[in-house]
């Protein structure tokens, strides 16, 4: 007995010495272990946690409020063994991510807090597999949109809050797969309509739906019929728009306030065609009441008809396969009215008015059509370029005449004008005074057309015959002096005087003033000197012949030969 009686108390205090290991919180000290409500909590509130602790498995209730967990990942609990959760509080913990499998394992979980993170969406599967959950919170996430079946099949879920959630669409059957839900809290978000399914619940008892920006048209009609006769919510809901039933409240609104104006939009709104087509066209009609459509040209409403050789038909369609929970359906009213016309004509073209009316209004959309032009086709003749020949050719004319009369101003200064008979006082001139007593005869020069002089002796004192030639600047016999080289507005004709000597005497041919005729005037310039450039005689002497030159001063020389070459230029 004595050795029993030991052996109880040794496993007692085993057994006492191991259920008070929890309490410790597996030393972790941001962490308080206790008794709360007859269950093992553990509260790490505000802790600093970037994942979940390892704590004792038997945990019941583990508060992680206030950490900064961002992240959780396929069986986040599976690692850490904490499987035995029935309340999980991960409020504020700035989860934004969130694994479809996170919460798998958590079998017997009951309350899910998740308010207060920063959650854009929820994968449908989310939450599978916890099936005894009875209250989960949602709150304070920017979702935005619940899609259709969002949630699992809860049996047990009792209480769903996504409120401040800014929610601007709910699927219709978002919540189909909660059928024991009771309460559904979506006040304060961005809701305008509802579809009347959406919360069609067979248990449901409370919903809250105020501080939503309400449009009351017929979009919200049915859903604000359900709800009135439902009895699931005793708020005061408010509309927002449209502005004529602005600040009205839900109970203040019969079915048919909530209407919809017409809207029309033709398709297409420009037509191009031909003469003899077939066209068709449409006007797109919305409206709630159902808005009563026409078409109209130059002020007159077209019917079914036929006009001349052209069928007009006018025909409506509605849609008959509309997937109100798929589409938009909270507007179930459009309808197509269309136009076809065979064998289009020049009548037809201009613009076209489709006009929707209902008690709440109207509204007007259009068409044109163009057809093309008839043009007559005209022969094009040939450009008339006679004005323009003649234009050229007088203008070619005027240009010809200018360059031959530059051209002949140029020859008249650059050359000795024509040949002609020099008058008494321009041979006197010409004379040099050899003999006075000299009988003068004249012959022609040959090619360059001048005078040739002859003097011929009668006596015993004349000199022999003087002959004087004219010469080209190429060649010609003696060769110019160098001073006759040079650039000289005179031009470069010269005269050569070759004479034999007579008893050995040289005359001077030029010493005795003697001078050319004066040039006369070109069309360009009027000469300074009257034989138009210097003059070189045999002694090598050289002057300019003015006017008013002194004969004294040239010189005489004798030279060895017995000819005499001077030189002057035209």
């Amino acid at each position: 007995m004595g050795i029993n009686a030991l052996s109880c108390i040794l496993l007692t205090l085993l057994i006492q010495a191991s259920g008070s290991d929890w309490l410790n919180c597996a030393h972790i000290t941001e962490c308080h272990c206790k008794w709360s409500s007859g269950k093992k909590t553990a509260s790490c509130v505000n802790a600093g946690l970037t994942q979940i602790p390892r704590l004792a498995t038997d945990i019941q209730v583990l508060d992680l409020h206030g950490n900064i967990l961002r992240e959780l990942y396929e069986d986040a609990f599976v690692a850490t063994e904490l499987l035995n959760l029935q309340r999980l509080n991960l409020s504020a913990t700035h989860l934004h991510f969130l694994h479809h499998n996170a919460f798998r394992e958590l079998r017997i979980l009951i309350e899910l807090d998740l308010s207060s993170n920063e959650l854009t969406q929820l994968p449908p599967d989310t939450f599978k597999g916890n099936d005894r959950l009875r209250l989960l919170v949602l709150n304070d996430n920017p979702l935005s949109q619940l899609v259709a079946e969002q949630f699992p099949a809860l049996q047990h879920l009792k209480k769903l809050e996504v409120s401040r959630c800014r929610l601007r669409k709910v699927h219709p059957s978002a919540f189909v797969n909660l059928r024991a839900l009771e309460t559904i809290y979506v006040h304060q978000n961005h809701l305008s309509y509802l579809h009347p399914d959406t919360f069609n619940l067979p248990v449901l008892k409370t919903l809250t739906l105020a501080d939503n920006p309400w449009y009351c048209d017929c979009r919200l009609r049915n859903f604000h019929e359900w709800y009135l006769n439902s009895n699931v919510g005793n708020e005061e809901l408010v509309c927002v728009g449209p502005r004529s039933k602005s600040q009205n409240t839900w109970r203040d609104l019969d079915s048919e306030d909530m209407a919809c104006p017409p809207t029309a939009i033709t398709s297409p709104s420009v037509i191009r065609t031909e003469l003899g087509a077939d066209i068709y066209f449409g006007c797109l009609i919305r409206g709630d009441p159902m808005p009563t459509v026409s078409w109209t040209f130059h002020l007159e409403e077209i019917t079914n008809n036929s006009n001349r050789n052209s069928e007009i038909t006018i025909y409506k369609y509605r849609f008959r396969h509309f997937n109100e929970y798929k589409d938009d359906f909270v507007n179930k009213t459009a309808q197509w009215v269309n136009v076809t016309i065979n064998n289009v004509t020049s009548e037809f073209a201009g613009e076209w008015k489709c006009t929707a009316k209902s008690i709440v209004g109207e509204a007007y959309a259009y068409l044109t059509i163009f057809l093309p032009k008839a043009r007559v086709a005209t022969a094009r003749s040939a450009p008339d370029y006679s004005n323009i020949l003649i234009a050229a050719g007088s203008m070619l004319a005027m240009a010809g005449t200018g360059i031959i009369g530059t051209c002949i101003c140029w020859k008249t200064r650059r050359r000795v004008p024509s040949s002609r008979s020099f008058t008494d006082q321009e041979k006197k001139l010409i004379d040099t005074s050899l003999a006075a007593s000299c009988e003068r005869t004249s012959t022609d020069m040959g090619s360059f057309g001048f005078e040739m002089f002859e003097r011929s002796v009668s006596s015993e004192n004349c000199m022999e015959p003087v002959h004087i030639t004219i010469e080209g600047p190429s060649g010609g016999y003696p060769r110019p002096p160098a001073e006759f080289s040079l650039p000289a507005p005179y031009g470069n004709i010269f005269i050569s005087v070759q004479v034999k000597s007579h008893k050995d005497k040289v005359p001077d041919l030029l010493g005795g003033g003697s001078t050319l005729p004066k040039r006369s005037r070109t069309c360009l310039l009027r000469p300074t000197y009257d034989n138009m450039g210097p003059r070189v005689t045999a002694t090598g002497s050289s002057t300019w012949s003015l006017p008013g030159a002194n004969a004294g001063d040239l010189k005489e020389s004798t030279l060895s030969d017995n000819f005499s070459s001077e030189f002057t230029a035209l």
